[in-house]
């Protein structure tokens, strides 16, 4: 039997990112995304965060931009500034995208190439470069999916092409922050959010901050070279990971 998939209306109300960056492209009106980690109210988000240009983005951003070379896919990219700046420099680069709503907004605003998709299902190409920036090494939620994301990844690389991906080393934020995540005994970095958008809810879902020790570790298991290329103030980091 083939299987149904969900209608756009249901996508939408489990969607609050996508449907505060719908808004925010039509209207111009910045209204807050509430988010909760682990029950606890976190800084709100501005839908205008997603629209940032080269200038307005971190150092890790504009490490990583400028390190991309070749077919670039750019995975999580949301409403497609990452994608934009590339496409300025002539890269060939795809947008790969989840919610439906950001994917549409990316393509109103001109990436050239957009796949609404899970990144799990892409098969069969080979990039130079894979960008999976904002914290996006954690997309996956817990250690295991994300060995599991590492080794689709490596999958998707072409030869000498490498990834491009950051996070948080929670752990030393941890150490030198007088207020931290409320893990209990679990793993430092394993945090749910919760985020909500002009009564858009989302279902609560599982992130992972991976400390830099960790991220190695796993990449040894995948079969992939991690090396941490930019590290700021507020312990946050780039890696790159390529075949061993």
């Amino acid at each position: 039997m083939e299987k149904r998939q969900p209608s756009r209306k249901l996508l939408i109300k489990s969607d609050p990112i996508g449907v505060a960056v719908y808004d925010y492209y039509l209207s111009g009106i910045d209204h807050s995304i509430k988010a909760k980690i682990n029950g606890v109210p976190d800084h709100d988000m501005l839908p205008s965060l997603f629209f940032r240009k080269y200038q307005q983005m971190k150092g890790f951003e504009r490490v990583a931009l400028k390190l991309c070379k070749g077919s670039v896919l750019d995975v999580g990219a949301c409403v497609g500034s990452h994608s934009l700046i590339l496409q300025k420099r002539k890269l060939d680069v795809t947008a790969i995208e989840k919610s439906s709503l950001s994917a549409e907004v990316a393509s109103l605003r001109g990436v050239k190439r957009v796949m609404c998709e899970d990144v799990f299902n892409l098969k069969g190409i080979e990039y130079n470069t894979i960008l999976v920036l904002m914290n996006g090494l954690g997309i996956a939620g817990d250690e295991a999916k994300t060995l599991k994301l590492l080794k689709h990844l490596k999958r998707l690389l072409a030869p000498k092409g490498f990834i491009l991906g950051d996070s948080t080393d929670v752990l030393y934020r941890t150490m030198n922050a007088d207020k931290a995540f409320d893990i209990g005994d679990e793993y430092h970095g394993n945090v749910e959010f919760e985020l909500t958008y002009k009564g858009v809810k989302a279902d609560k879902f599982k992130w992972i901050y991976l400390d830099p020790a960790l991220l190695s570790e796993l990449c040894d298991k995948a079969g992939l070279k991690c090396e941490i290329i930019y590290r700021d103030e507020n312990f946050h980091y780039l890696a790159k990971l390529s075949k061993a």
